[in-house]
């Protein structure tokens, strides 16, 4: 099973010291892969390169965090979350997503999502496949 990791969840650890493996760990009984498709990092190379400071920095972070993980290779790098959304759909994913919009779109199409939940953990939200 893979799941499919988007750059807002790539951000996090920067935001709220969260480990994602544990909390991947903790959430999935079943074996899986952590994958970031094409089309993430080059929404967080942009981000480097014309976000506010900040943003830089996480971006800057996601993106070395990112390398722990198996990229997957993505048709069209123009629409993110819509090349996520079908990757989803192809692969029988679940989608790792810190937004809101992505997240509520995903599950309306029975997509499994793991999100925030709380202040500091995160959670499944959708059945396993």
């Amino acid at each position: 099973m893979f799941i499919i990791i988007d750059s807002s969840m790539l951000m996090l650890p920067a935001e709220k010291k969260i480990n994602l493996s544990y909390e991947f760990e903790r959430l999935l009984p079943i074996s899986f892969k952590v994958v970031v498709p094409e089309a993430v990092l080059d929404e967080l190379k942009l981000l480097i390169k014309k976000g506010k400071p900040s943003i830089k920095q996480k971006a800057n972070l996601a993106l070395q965090l990112s390398k722990k993980y198996q990229t997957l290779e993505s048709k069209t790098r123009i629409e993110v979350d819509l090349e996520i959304e079908r990757l989803a759909i192809e692969h029988e994913a679940i989608v790792a997503t810190n937004d809101s919009e992505l997240r509520l779109r995903l599950r309306r199409k029975g997509i499994s999502v793991i999100a925030m939940y709380g202040k500091n953990r995160l959670e499944l939200f959708g059945d396993l496949i």
